[in-house]
């Protein structure tokens, strides 16, 4: 019957220490930080950052609108625009029930007819998106805190692995020095 290598850290052994013990907590430990510490790091401090932005003014609010024309080619990089975006006509209905028009920025050839949500303020001018730098300003913080989460997870588990390698060594070679002599062959 052969036996099982799953979790041989953790079965009952006589020749177990205490370095053993200590590094099978140190890998349990250090694997429930990579695998759930790590994501809810990210996920908390992007969502602090979202929480923390800038509050919108009262009288703004987001309508549905529709490109009247196909949206233009992507600009060249000498142009003043933002780098994956272009400009286009846009058509939506106010809360009267009329039409107005205006420029938006939407993705580069988006067919006409398409539906874009635009930003309007209290006098029906296009604004631009309040959102849009504090999503990727949440997704870069949340990133970081996710990655050095799983950094400082790994780096630990490699200094407690290292440190319980160093003592296990010491153990090994305090207990040699008095074993060896008695099986040291006696000379006459």
């Amino acid at each position: 019957m052969r036996t099982s290598r799953k979790f041989w850290r953790w079965r009952r052994n006589p020749l177990k220490r205490g370095t053993d013990r200590a590094e099978a907590w140190a890998v349990l430990i250090s694997g429930l930080l990579l695998v759930v510490g790590a994501p809810l790091a990210g996920v908390a401090t992007g969502m602090s950052v979202a929480a923390s932005g800038p509050r919108l003014p009262a009288d703004w609010y987001s309508v549905s609108a529709v490109l009247t024309q196909k949206a233009p080619a992507p600009a060249p990089a000498d142009e003043v625009s933002r780098s994956d975006q272009v400009r286009a006509t846009v058509e939506w209905r106010t809360a009267d029930g009329s039409r107005r028009r205006g420029l938006a920025w939407v993705m580069p050839n988006t067919p006409a007819g398409r539906h874009t949500i635009v930003w309007l303020d209290g006098t029906d001018r296009i604004r631009d998106s309040p959102h849009r730098g504090l999503q990727m300003r949440a997704l870069a913080f949340g990133t970081l805190a996710a990655t050095g989460t799983a950094a400082l997870a790994t780096a630990g588990f490699v200094l407690v692995h290292v440190r319980l390698a160093r003592r296990r060594e010491s153990q090994w070679d305090r207990e040699w020095r008095e074993v060896g002599p008695k099986w040291r062959p006696h000379r006459t």
